[in-house]
């Protein structure tokens, strides 16, 4: 190789960079709250007893210390630790538990704060609101006098009794003792209990001990067994006018509902005890199934549910429509709805009509007009009018998957406008195939939803769509046809669709959704809906009377 090709070799080698030394980071001035306790070596509870006993100077650079007296600070640790001890301050039951372990006593945590508020331990700290202790000062403590705190406090509670438990040893209800040690200015005493000694000077007042039992108050039933007798019998008494009951309580019997329970005074059922008018040995000789002998005092109670059905029939009859009446039993009322045809009355005019009514003007509040339940029955009549309506129910490959089947149903006459496969571009999902039973072989030879669309588009032009969950129905159309590239027209608008899962719940009386218990084929289950949307058009629960048109 002559000299000027391995000049040449040498110029084409790239020439190693030299790697450049990274510059020293310069020491920090100063040093934080964490890097100082790296520093020092201090834990942060070391750090700040040291601040408190005046061992640690403070931030010389605003929140911050310099390195020289944080160098000073580091110099003086051993000090400082001689000074604040090696153990981190615990909490009460901690305490309570080191010093028990030491000297054998049955040490609680409210016997660590009476010994500090005695003087014989200070708090060495806080955690949010309660009391830290030192180790070394718990370990100091006079065994003599921990042992007096201990029994002083065990004596206090052989003689008191806790807030729970005072209203049982009186043998009271909790809400009659709370307002007599209200009255009476009852104090607590430590660890929030009453003592003995009070209590039973209550319970040894004998005049106060009887007018506690004559103001008790029982609940209906809870009455007629003080009485001895039937709760029929004791219905009789209140609608004589005999008894009154003193005040009422609030009672939930469901979710939806509270009641009003009336309360009798124990003193007033003792009083009609020796009521001159009533032979209570014919009372208590009575036998189940025969009538009271204390229906001769009672005025006979109205039958509120005959007066509202008769009030329904009169007011049928007198505009020739339809009204329905039913009991709603988790709102606890009645409600009233009726045709809205030409000729009848408006909202305002059946309200005037219950409060100008003698007997239901006293149970107005009780008795709701223009109910959803009644809504739904109009609902149902209209989408059963000629061509208002279809009837639309698909099966999908999954919960978020693509069509595999769709039917119509017209709403009105039942007839089957569509029925058809549908092949979706996917495998349909063991889970949904579980459900309706169509697997991908059937599939195979199905028409895809550009060919099922123009159709399925036809039968449901200028009607409203109903589905069971309409909401899922609609969203399976539109995002199958997304995927495809296709316009779902009318059918993309949620607006064109109505659901019949709800209106089925305002039907019912019921605020959950109700399964429809079809087939789980696209058919089928359109077919059950219509069953369901014929059954609509009249009340679900239909009164006794009733008038028709």
């Amino acid at each position: 190789m002559s000299e000027n090709e391995v000049a040449a070799e040498s110029a084409a080698v790239p020439k190693a960079r030299k790697k450049k030394e990274p510059k020293p980071k310069p020491p920090p001035a100063d040093l934080g709250p964490i890097q100082v306790l790296r520093h020092t070596g201090l834990a942060e509870w070391q750090w700040d007893a040291g601040t408190t006993a005046g061992l640690i100077p403070p931030a010389d650079c605003g929140a911050r210390w310099s390195i020289a007296v944080a160098d000073q600070v580091a110099a003086r640790r051993d000090e400082i630790v001689a000074a604040v001890g090696t153990e981190a301050p615990i909490g009460g039951h901690r305490a309570a538990e080191r010093l028990a372990e030491r000297t054998g006593l049955d040490v609680e945590k409210e016997d660590v704060e009476a010994l500090a508020d005695a003087g014989a331990l200070a708090v060495a700290g806080w955690y949010k609101q309660w009391p830290l202790w030192d180790c070394r000062a718990l370990d100091a403590v006079d065994v003599d006098q921990l042992g007096a705190v201990v029994a002083e406090r065990q004596a206090w509670i052989a003689a008191s009794v806790s807030t729970w438990d005072a209203p049982a040893y009186l043998g009271w209800r909790r809400a009659e003792f709370e307002k007599v040690a209200k009255d009476r200015g009852l104090q607590l005493g430590r660890q929030d209990r009453y003592a003995k000694a009070d209590l039973d000077a209550l319970a040894g007042d004998e005049d106060l001990v009887e007018q506690v039992r004559v103001d008790r108050l029982l609940m209906s039933h809870q009455a007629a067994t003080f009485l001895e007798i039937r709760p029929t019998d004791f219905k009789y008494l209140v609608a004589s006018d005999l008894l009154a009951p003193r005040k009422h309580t609030t009672v939930e019997v469901s979710r939806y509902r509270d009641v009003s329970v009336p309360l009798y005074r124990v003193g007033d059922l003792e009083v009609l005890r020796e009521h001159p008018g009533i032979d209570w040995e014919a009372v208590h000789a009575v036998k189940p199934g025969e009538p009271s002998p204390l229906r001769e005092l009672a005025r006979r109670p109205v039958d509120r549910a005959a007066i509202v059905r008769r009030w329904v029939a009169e007011l049928g009859d007198r505009h020739g429509i339809e009204v329905w009446a039913w009991f709603h039993p988790g709102a606890g009322r009645w409600e009233v709805d009726w045709e809205r045809v030409d000729g009848a009355p408006s909202e305002k005019e059946v309200r005037q009509a219950i409060a100008a009514h003698p007997y239901l003007r006293e149970h107005r509040r009780e008795i709701a007009v223009a109910t959803e339940a009644g809504a739904a029955i109009r609902w149902a009549r209209a989408m059963r009018e000629p061509e208002a309506a279809v009837i639309l129910d698909t099966e999908t490959t999954g919960l978020h998957g693509y069509l595999v089947e769709v039917a119509v149903v017209d709403a009105c006459t039942g007839e089957t406008l569509l029925d058809t496969l549908v092949k979706p571009g996917c495998e349909v999902e063991p889970e949904a195939r579980w459900v309706h039973g169509i697997t991908d072989a059937e599939l195979a030879d199905a028409p895809p939803l550009a060919e099922v669309l123009p159709r399925l588009l036809e039968v449901t032009a200028g009607r409203t769509v109903l589905a069971y969950n309409a909401q899922f129905d609609h969203a399976v159309i539109g995002r199958h046809a997304g995927r495809d590239g296709l316009d779902p027209a009318h059918l993309g608008d949620l607006d064109t669709w109505s659901c019949l899962m709800g209106r089925r719940s305002d039907w019912q009386l019921v605020r959950r959704w109700l399964p429809l218990g079809g087939g789980h084929r696209a058919r089928g289950d359109c077919e059950t809906a219509y069953e369901l949307l014929c059954a609509m058009t009249a009340p679900s629960r239909t009164p006794k009377a009733m008038a028709r048109r």
